[in-house]
């Protein structure tokens, strides 16, 4: 994953209650950035009010690639993308980044498998096109639907 592929991203402060006994950002910890940066990147690309939960989708799997070791006064940056949208679910990829003075290095690249879900029917649902036609115009670089 290269950052020129990617349009949005967050800032994160770590904090000291993600820190474990190595005195390292916990592995947990790195759900919670993901998460954040997921919600921050559908909230703007959806154009929904921040902080929005109204986004019906679940996890189907998160692969986390851990590269370098984050601690307490790392600056984060969280950057996320879409990379490929189906008929139900897409791949949200992110690289979450540690600002070092003038460097930027890479602490983990992830995956994230969302599906489109109808929480009332406990079912998954196809992604509305309204949606898909919002995230495809934000990224620019995702072929077209089928």
């Amino acid at each position: 994953m290269e950052e020129k592929n990617f349009k949005h991203k967050i800032k994160i402060n770590v904090r000291f209650s993600d820190l474990d006994v190595m005195r390292h950002v916990n592995n947990a910890a790195y759900l919670s950035y993901l998460e954040e940066a997921r919600i921050a990147y559908f909230n703007d690309v959806l154009n929904m009010p921040k902080n929005s939960l109204n986004f019906g989708a679940i996890i189907a799997r998160i692969e986390i690639d851990y590269l370098q070791p984050i601690v307490l006064g790392d600056e984060l940056e969280v950057l996320t993308r879409v990379s490929k949208i189906g008929n139900k679910s897409s791949d949200v990829e992110h690289l979450i980044i540690i600002k070092r003075e003038k460097e930027s290095i890479h602490a983990a690249a992830a995956l994230t498998k969302l599906v489109s879900y109808d929480y009332k029917k406990q079912q998954s649902v196809p992604i509305p096109v309204n949606v898909k036609d919002k995230i495809k115009a934000f990224e620019e670089t995702l072929a077209p639907s089928v």
